[in-house]
Order: structure tokens, then C-alpha cells, then sequence
């Protein structure tokens, strides 16, 4: 009789864990870190570009100041087990200082905060309870808003446009169970190399 009791609480235990394990879990909400776009560009246009400021001004920019791309996405998972769609709201940060050449004084600063919202689509090459490869693409519009100060002067200058902006993942990979940790690889606002946490329910 003990032995039975215990192969029906076995079986019992074995049929919940397998309906644990292929639970429909239709949402996900994911928060991530990568190096953005913007930050890059921006990085990269002013070291290009300080020879030209420096000949026209005897400034350069220096001491620069990056806040990577923090992203956080929600996807619903359709009833093809290959395709989720969603949305994705990023944030990142650019600054750095204004220096004379000749003195190396600290003149003024500039900061850019980049805010983004992209619908998305996600497929998956492989969707497995606990492991995920995927493709991830998005698209929608960025805000930036500069805010320059010229310290010399005292004055403060301050605008804002709008932007397209969008992400390409050519590879995600995920892993564990309702809580995934993934990194993905590809380009745009949310990062080149991003890494990051999602739950799923």
C-alpha cells in the first residue's frame, strides 16, 4: 500500500511538472542593456569632427560621458509557436565637456537623451521550453532632446527633434524558464551587443 501511495504521488509530480512545462505563456515583459546607436554615432562624429571645431574655434569636445541603450519590451506570442509581436521603449545618454584648446579650460557641456518607442516582431528558429533562438526586427521613432551649456557666457540653449529609428537582432539567444536571461547581436537603438532579463506568463 506505502508503495503505491508513493508511485501515485511520483506520477502525480511527474504530470505536473510536464504541464509546468509546456504551460502556454502568451506574454513576456524584458528589461536589457546594450551599446546603442546613438551613443556610437555620436562618439564617433565628434572624434571625427573636432579637428574641424578646433581649426574653426579653438574648442574641442572632451570627457566623454555615455549611458548605453536601457530597453525594456513586452511580446505577446501569437498562435503560431514561431512569432511574437510586441513593443519596444528605449532610453540612452550622450554627453561631454567643451574645452579651449590653448588653455584647456572646461567651457560649457553638452548632454542628448535619446527616447525611443519601436513596435517589434520576433521570430523564432527555435522555441524549446527552456531555450529560445530567435530573429528580432523594430521600427518607430526616437526623440532627442540636447541641452547645451556655454559656462564662459552663462547661457543655456536647449531643443528636441524627432527621429526614424529601429532595431535589427539577426541572432537572440534565450535561456531558462519563466525567467530568461538572452543576449542578442545585431544593430540599432537598443544596442550592437545587448544582454538582458525577461519573465514570461
Amino acid at each position: 500500500m506505502k508503495k503505491l501511495f508513493v508511485m501515485a504521488v511520483a506520477a502525480l509530480m511527474t504530470t505536473m511538472s510536464v504541464n509546468a512545462q509546456n504551460e502556454d505563456l502568451k506574454h513576456e515583459i524584458g528589461v536589457s542593456y546594450g551599446a546603442g546607436l546613438s551613443t556610437i554615432s555620436d562618439g564617433i562624429g565628434n572624434s571625427v569632427g573636432c579637428g574641424l571645431w578646433e581649426n574653426w574655434g579653438g574648442y574641442e569636445w572632451t570627457n566623454d560621458k555615455q549611458f548605453g541603450t536601457l530597453a525594456v519590451e513586452y511580446f505577446y506570442h501569437t498562435n503560431n509557436p514561431k512569432l511574437a509581436v510586441g513593443a519596444i521603449a528605449t532610453f540612452a545618454q550622450y554627453g561631454e565637456d567643451v574645452m579651449k584648446k590653448d588653455t584647456k579650460q572646461i567651457t560649457g557641456e553638452r548632454t542628448r537623451n535619446y527616447f525611443s518607442v519601436m513596435p517589434s516582431v520576433k521570430y523564432y528558429w527555435v522555441n524549446k521550453n527552456h531555450f529560445g533562438l530567435y530573429s528580432k526586427a523594430a521600427a518607430g521613432v526616437m526623440l532627442l532632446s540636447e541641452k547645451s551649456k556655454d559656462k564662459e557666457f552663462n547661457k543655456e540653449e536647449t531643443s528636441s527633434s524627432l527621429y526614424f529609428m529601429g532595431q535589427v537582432s539577426a541572432l537572440g539567444v534565450e535561456f531558462g524558464g519563466k525567467v530568461r536571461g538572452f543576449v542578442e547581436a545585431g544593430c540599432g537603438e537598443q544596442g550592437i551587443v545587448l544582454a538582458g532579463l525577461k519573465y514570461k506568463f
